[in-house]
């Protein structure tokens, strides 16, 4: 399975919308992070993805959950955007928070900066910004693969548009 992550896109979707279409038939599903809850919406309605979707600390409007649990092919995930957590000081908050939900991997934005670290048999997985990259980064995506041999991350930069 495979699964597009999106997070902190801001209400500029355009270039998550042409990546999805670029690759018809790639993905599964999307996870959106948060900031702005609405464009996951939109991004849904666009491009025909499944959405599951949380809202950030710039979503006060939108009647959705901070933390979405999913069980999905046998593993427990964890989907927020991570201001609850503290994410932009340390990962200690949020990987506690996995510990104690028995979770084999959680999702989160809020530092607009990618993320990919394995604490203590818990993957941490942040797709950096779609929209609004800091400390020199690039707009990027993530995919997560779900399969038998375990789970994989990768980023992707949104170069191309």
């Amino acid at each position: 399975m495979r699964i597009l992550v999106v997070s902190d896109t801001h209400g500029y979707i355009d270039a998550v919308v042409a990546y999805i279409k670029a690759h018809p038939n790639t993905f599964d599903g999307l996870w959106h992070l948060g900031d702005y809850y609405k464009d996951a919406v939109k991004i849904g309605h666009l491009t025909g993805l499944q959405v599951h979707a949380v809202k950030g600390n710039c979503d006060s409007y939108a009647n959705a959950e901070e933390d979405l649990s999913l069980k999905i092919m046998g593993y427990h995930i964890l989907l927020t955007h991570g201001h609850h957590y503290g994410v932009k000081y340390s990962l200690l908050k949020i990987h506690l928070k996995a510990i104690e939900g028995y979770y084999d991997l959680v999702c989160f934005g809020h530092t607009h900066m990618v993320t990919q670290a394995r604490e203590g048999g818990v993957k941490l997985f942040n797709p950096g910004s779609a929209s609004q990259p800091r400390s020199g980064g690039y707009p990027s995506v993530g995919i997560v693969e779900l399969g038998d041999m375990g789970i994989k991350t990768t980023i992707v930069p949104l170069t191309f548009v």
